[in-house]
């Protein structure tokens, strides 16, 4: 068999294939690089919708975080008004004032049970914010360090508006699409058993709001935009409506207005969890807006037996030449036995 004839090399079959793999470079810079970043997008949108099923206990356990064991005076015989004043943020009221703590004036204790023979102070439809928020401290303070417990009865991430920001139109049509299809309710059957009924200290500190804290509201007046009381029989139910936070990079829990009664999702977290993503983000912030806490009291003991916590969360970040707003809407729903 011949060989190939191999083609003279002449100035101008040179200056042929020169041309030729100028060509090529060209028209490799026109589809991949474009093709690149299209990828690289998607896989950040991809990143940012995974993110809105973030694990924050996940996160918290890797950074050892202390929890505070406070049912070492459970059934001792200690006074409603001792435990909730070991369990109240300062900050949150003087604990004199009407609403502000536990009466016992029957000398009861607040046993893991339930059963007490005292309970915070009335209020009504009628009482100030400042009252209301008091006495919510007090009763929702007595929850991981008394109840028996707590159940995660329900939880749903929703979608809270679209994309903001200068993505391109078709990828923003694509991550619109794909964060819908990642929105939903959680299956609890999936999550550890401590995760859904929290009967442990650490359990419930872990698992109920705030959390990953041993107390669950450091609220004041001044944080709150509205407060709201109805008698129901032998319950109250108090709704209070948190004023917003703006997007920030310092976000965390006893921060702002929603870091005082929400889990609220801190920068740390996004990127902890922004997998391969975590490398294209800068500038991540978070904000929080539309807060609701929902809970049901009984008026005779103070223990409070249904709680709800809703708000709309934005991560806002920079990525690829592209700056980005995102929100999402979290509820949960708990139930809590004594």
């Amino acid at each position: 068999m011949s060989k190939k004839e191999k083609i003279p090399s002449t100035p101008e079959t040179r200056a042929k294939e020169l041309a030729d793999k100028q060509e090529v470079r060209k028209a490799f810079k026109k589809t991949f690089f474009p093709a690149l970043a299209i990828c690289l997008c998607l896989l950040l949108i991809y990143s940012v919708s995974y993110i809105a099923f973030f694990k924050p206990v996940d996160v918290t356990e890797e950074s050892n975080i202390p929890v505070v064991n406070n049912n070492a005076s459970v059934n001792t015989g200690s006074s409603v008004a001792g435990s909730d004043a070991a369990n109240t943020p300062a900050g949150t009221g003087d604990t004199g004032s009407t609403g502000g703590a536990a009466s016992g004036t029957s000398g009861g204790s607040a046993s893991q049970g339930g059963s007490t023979g005292g309970s915070a102070a009335a209020i009504s439809a009628s009482s100030s914010t400042a009252d209301v928020v008091n006495y919510f401290n007090t009763v929702i303070n007595k929850v991981k360090p008394n109840a028996k417990k707590i159940t995660l009865v329900k939880e749903l991430n929703k979608e809270a508006g679209g994309i903001e920001g200068n993505l391109p139109g078709t990828l923003t049509s694509i991550a619109n699409s794909l964060i819908a299809s990642n929105m939903g309710e959680k299956d609890l059957s999936t999550l550890d058993p401590g995760a859904v009924n929290a009967t442990t200290v650490e359990q419930k500190n872990a698992m109920f709001p705030v959390e990953n804290e041993s107390w669950s509201s450091k609220l004041t007046a001044d944080d709150v935009e509205k407060a709201e009381v109805q008698e129901n029989g032998g319950k109250y139910v108090i709704t209070l409506h948190i004023k917003a936070d703006e997007p920030s990079a310092d976000t965390a829990h006893g921060v702002g207005h929603n870091g005082k009664i929400f889990s609220v999702v801190m920068p740390s977290i996004v990127t902890d969890n922004a997998g391969p993503a975590s490398s294209l983000i800068k500038n991540v912030k978070t904000g929080h807006k539309d807060g609701i806490v929902k809970i049901t009291v009984d008026k005779a003991t103070g223990n409070v037996t249904d709680a709800f916590y809703s708000y709309v969360w934005t991560l806002s970040l920079s990525a690829l030449g592209a700056d980005l707003s995102i929100p999402f809407g979290l509820e949960k729903t708990f139930t809590i036995a004594w």
